[in-house]
């Protein structure tokens, strides 16, 4: 039987945390310059929710699917160095944007690249490790996610203020095309089932149409599928939109801003993915339904606390409440992400990883970003008194040379719109609570049926 080295299986970890990082630092380097953007080409933030949200989400989700059928039956290793190839590129590509449909068509050519990636990780930590270690090993791989955070939005902040947002995506783009390469030479695939208790699996893949159909018939991974879109969508709305938020309400420049959001959502999202992980893995051992208990603590923890950080009157407060927070917010992750895998055998893991991602992808990632877009850009109009907010105030300022009270009033509204939209995205996490909690009715009896046989026709 293949067997790999705890050396080897350390290396994998080690790429695919890298890789990840990559992918956040683009993410939060592209909230993190967003403002920038938005005041440069003069966008509007329901346009910005576009490009970070519903634009960045249909391709990427539509594409998980082939991805994951093709991770069934191919190379998987080979899926994800290509995907990194193609992430690269596009990145870079951003920098040269010069009109929003031009933006918009190169993230989309982004999440080409992201889509690449769950489906195909997701399976092979399932063929590497055991189930009660899969969410720690996940938790791993996505404590690249913080890395990737304070890089991501240190960098961006910072080469917004001093050199220019353009360059933010070449010092990240660059490095997605050196890690294809190292990926592409030196990962190896593995033999499917190889960490399953019973071995390899003994057929092949069974259509996609089936794996839904399978884990639809549970209970309680409906309920999981609910609760992580709801928290998606909270999480994503947030993040995207996290530093607009603390330049536009405390009146910071793109460094400090990048540096705050490097702060709160990187230190926190460490915590909270490590608490998720290796705590619910720990908990679990004890009662499976840790696994979506605490998802559900967490998340009905973190909306009061957004709450309260959106209402602060000063930054340090704000930045306190909004770390706690975002602590709370990230337990729910990787045991999802584990739940995915410990749901089905080994010949159905990366379709059961894309139905995940599909969920966080077109429904957190699509819809999140873009309705607070447009929630700020209609709170914003509502607070602003002296007319057309959109037309008096392109970009959420006037056009340069107007009177001083016409730009402390686009700033004020601007500042209004953002705030009471992030507020309300708050609401979702407690939404979501509620499923993971329901979740824990039918857990246990669920996962009694993960490994039973499915008709390939």
């Amino acid at each position: 039987m293949q067997t790999f080295s705890r050396a080897y299986r350390a290396w994998l970890l080690a790429i695919l945390l890298v890789s990840n990082a990559l992918n956040l630092a683009d993410r939060l380097g592209m909230a993190a310059v967003s403002q920038a953007i938005k005041v440069d080409l003069r966008f509007t933030d329901a346009q910005m929710g576009l490009i970070q949200g519903l634009g960045f989400a249909i391709l990427y989700t539509l594409l998980g699917l082939p991805i994951a059928r093709l991770a069934e039956h191919t190379n998987r290793t080979r899926i994800i160095a290509g995907s990194l190839a193609i992430f690269g590129a596009m990145v870079w590509l951003c920098s040269t944007a010069t009109s929003f449909a031009r933006l918009l068509l190169f993230r989309v050519g982004v999440s080409v690249g992201d889509a690449g990636f769950g489906p195909p990780v997701a399976s092979l930590i399932g063929d590497h490790y055991p189930m009660e270690k899969r969410a720690s090993a996940m938790s791993i791989i996505w404590l690249g996610a913080p890395l990737g955070v304070v890089i991501g939005s240190s960098l961006g902040g910072w080469m917004a203020e001093h050199v220019s947002w353009r360059a933010a995506f070449v010092a990240i783009g660059i490095p997605g095309l050196v890690v294809s390469v190292v990926a592409f030479l030196t990962l190896r695939e593995p033999q499917r089932g190889l960490s399953d208790v019973a071995g390899a699996s003994a057929g092949p893949p069974p259509p996609f149409g089936v794996v839904l159909k399978f884990l639809l018939a549970k209970r309680s991974m409906c309920h999981i599928l609910i609760g992580c879109a709801l928290a998606a969508i909270g999480m994503n709305a947030i993040g995207q939109f996290l530093a607009p938020f603390l330049l536009r309400t405390y009146h910071l420049g793109f460094a400090e801003a990048g540096r705050l959001l490097s702060l709160i959502a990187g230190g926190a999202m460490a915590s909270g993915l490590a608490l998720g992980g290796f705590g619910v893995d720990w908990a679990g051992r004890f009662d499976k339904r840790w696994y979506v208990w605490g998802p559900a603590i967490g998340l009905t923890l973190a909306a009061p606390a957004f709450l309260v950080g959106f209402d602060q009157s000063t930054v340090t407060s704000a930045v306190v409440a909004l770390m706690a927070a975002h602590v709370a917010l990230f337990v729910y992750f990787t045991p999802t992400l584990a739940m995915a895998q410990n749901m089905v055998g080994a010949n159905m893991r990366a379709s059961s990883a894309f139905t995940v991602s599909l969920v966080l992808g077109l429904v957190g990632v699509g819809i999140g970003p873009t309705l607070l877009g447009l929630l700020s850009d209609t709170f914003g109009a509502a607070a602003f008194a002296p007319g057309n907010f959109k037309l008096m105030c392109p970009g959420g300022a006037p056009p340069h040379g107007e009177l001083s009270a016409l730009q402390r009033a686009c700033a004020a509204a601007s500042a209004t719109g953002i705030r009471q939209a992030m507020m309300a995205m708050s609401v979702f996490l407690l939404w979501a609570a509620v499923h993971y909690f329901l979740a824990a009715r039918t857990l246990r009896a669920d996962l009694l049926k993960t490994h039973v046989a499915l008709p390939t026709h």
